[in-house]
């Protein structure tokens, strides 16, 4: 689980919170205002559990009309600075691609990955 992961979750959980409490609604309330089951909203609530979708966590955030943004962005150069050094003084060629790959994922962003296609029979 990533650290970034875990920061928006609690980011998002602790705005979900807020506006329940702000609101008065208890988690069968809401439950019921976003049809679903109380043990999925503990499951958006618990900070710990990144194991949640797009449109969840839009639903979630629209029920309560809160704004949900997603944004991306390179990482601080000073970040990328530090990886680059690390990466000049590199003692094992595995340690060097992991930081260049680190260093790569900082300033262009994450690839993303297309899903490969499935067999099935038709």
């Amino acid at each position: 689980m990533s650290a970034t992961a875990l920061q928006i979750k609690k980011s998002l959980a602790d705005a979900i919170r807020k506006k329940m409490a702000k609101e008065g609604l208890n988690l069968s309330t809401f439950s019921r205002k976003i049809n679903t089951e109380r043990n999925a909203l503990r499951r958006i609530l618990d900070e710990k559990s990144t194991s949640i979708t797009l449109n969840t966590m839009v639903k979630t955030a629209e029920a309560l009309d809160l704004e949900l943004t997603l944004s991306v962005k390179p990482m601080p150069v000073a970040e990328l600075g530090k990886i680059a050094e690390k990466l000049a003084v590199a003692k094992t060629a595995k340690e060097a691609n992991n930081l260049k790959r680190q260093f790569l994922a900082g300033y262009y962003g994450h690839p993303v990955r297309k899903p490969r296609a499935q067999n099935s029979t038709v």
